[in-house]
């Protein structure tokens, strides 16, 4: 999703290596994205033998609906994305 809005001109990418990548976009292109569920998301995140997560770790995708809600939609957000591989 990122990268096609990057490709679009809604988005600005400011690196990473997929551990994880950063980007930037105003609310007004991320939002109605972003409440559905990301695209592509697992529902419930998979662990393996060998993971090492903290007690923190919630093993699914969370969306905090309300704080979107909140965003005005020229507000820039930073978006934090993971490979989920």
């Amino acid at each position: 999703m990122a990268d096609e809005l990057v490709k679009a001109n809604q988005a600005v990418d400011l690196g990473g290596d997929g551990y994880p990548n950063y980007y930037t976009a105003q609310a007004k292109y991320l939002i109605s994205r972003i409440v559905g569920g990301p695209p592509k998301a697992r529902e419930h995140w998979l662990l393996e033998a060998g993971d090492i997560v903290t007690s923190e770790w919630v093993g699914r995708t969370l969306i905090d609906r309300t704080a979107a809600e909140e965003c005005g939609p020229e507000e820039w957000l930073l978006i934090e994305a993971w490979d989920e591989s």
